[in-house]
């Protein structure tokens, strides 16, 4: 079975790789990915919806919880996303992917609003970005999607016989039937999201000049335009690229650093030294990232540092050295997925110049 993602991903934008002349480029927002079905599943039982992440991909069992009712806005690991009934009402009854974000700057409270079990009465502070309505054959194309996250078979056939039982509650749904390329997704959100305001939105898309050395230069301009105003970085997309829940080469991401998700395994008592005075914090996270483990000592602020109580004597006695099992960080824990920023790989595959940048909290 097909190896596969719920939503589509970017690669990395290659300049000695990727032609991009005459394709579009956006803001890359820093929020929470999301897809809504159109309404689809509003107001169904989570554990009913055929796409829904209720296994535990780590144990293979059901999840001990899920949140009880699907609201039609699902995060990229097909788990709810619980907003109130006035946002949601103000959706089209369209398949939509975009992202939910709270502006520049603003991604841990914007994973925060949108994490709970209950709609956050500060969702008003949210926006939905729109850049894509992918046809719902490739959403729920047939494959397995497994990664550390979320784990389910998804089967074409069972999803369109679902929603075959859902569509006559919704008269207005509409949908690309086929799949499409991204400039007749354009055309089609132009339709379907006819107002622009401040709360539902199709991004901003610039397209590039038709020849390469123009298009490579208006890319870097834009990216550095976008870094000055605050943003993290650019999406670049192929205008006749279409749609596909896997790493797709018509969309390319381009930011100065590249980020992933490692697990915190351990930690490194910290000492004195130039960089300031962390004896009895923590040195260095030690973590689990693909194949290899490896140490982040920066980005971490002196609070993100603190140890428990009970492991900060031991640190301060122990400077420097890698901390036993029972000692663990007060904010960050061993086993907790943080997300860190870095330069390259190594010849061995280790990150160079990883630096600390934030918990993985919230929504998955």
């Amino acid at each position: 079975m097909m190896r596969r993602e719920l939503l589509q991903l970017a690669h990395t934008y290659k300049p000695d790789k990727h032609k991009i002349a005459g394709w579009y480029i956006s803001e890359k927002l820093d929020g929470t990915r999301c897809f809504w079905d159109g309404g689809l599943s509003r107001d169904v039982p989570t554990d009913q919806v055929p796409w829904a992440s209720t296994t535990d991909p780590k144990t293979g069992q059901p999840k001990a919880k899920i949140k009880p009712v699907a609201t039609g806005l699902w995060s990229r690991y097909g788990n709810p996303i619980m907003a109130p009934d006035w946002f949601l009402n103000l959706l089209p009854c369209c398949p939509l992917d975009g992202e939910l974000w709270a502006g520049r700057g603003n991604f841990q409270l914007c994973r925060s609003i949108c994490a709970g079990d209950a709609p956050d009465p500060r969702f008003d502070r949210i926006q939905y970005a729109v850049y894509s309505t992918p046809a719902l054959p490739y959403v729920f194309a047939d494959g397995e999607i497994k990664n550390a996250n979320m784990h389910r078979q998804v089967k074409l056939a069972e999803v369109e016989s679902w929603i075959g039982g859902r569509l006559a509650g919704l008269p207005d749904f509409a949908s690309i039937d086929t799949p499409a390329t991204f400039d007749g997704e354009l055309s089609f959100l132009c339709e379907n999201i006819p107002v622009q305001d401040d709360r539902v939105f199709l991004h901003r898309q610039i397209k590039l000049p038709d020849n390469e050395a123009g298009a490579g230069d208006r890319a870097n301009a834009f990216l550095e335009s976008v870094l000055d105003r605050g943003g993290e970085g650019v999406v670049i997309r192929d205008p006749q690229a279409s749609w596909f829940p896997k790493r797709n080469h018509g969309l390319l991401k381009h930011k100065p650093f590249d980020d992933s998700e490692a697990v915190i395994v351990g930690f490194v008592a910290g000492k004195e030294g130039k960089q300031g005075n962390v004896l009895g914090k923590i040195g260095a996270l030690r973590v689990r990232w693909r194949e290899v483990q490896f140490e982040i000592g920066s980005g971490m602020t002196m609070a993100e540092r603190e140890l428990a109580d009970d492991a900060r004597d031991y640190a301060t006695a122990h400077f420097g050295e890698v901390l036993p099992d029972w000692c663990d960080g007060r904010h960050l824990k061993r086993g907790q997925s943080v997300t860190f920023k870095y330069r390259e790989l190594s010849d061995d595959g280790v990150p160079k110049e990883a630096r600390f940048w934030r918990r993985r909290e919230g929504v998955e």
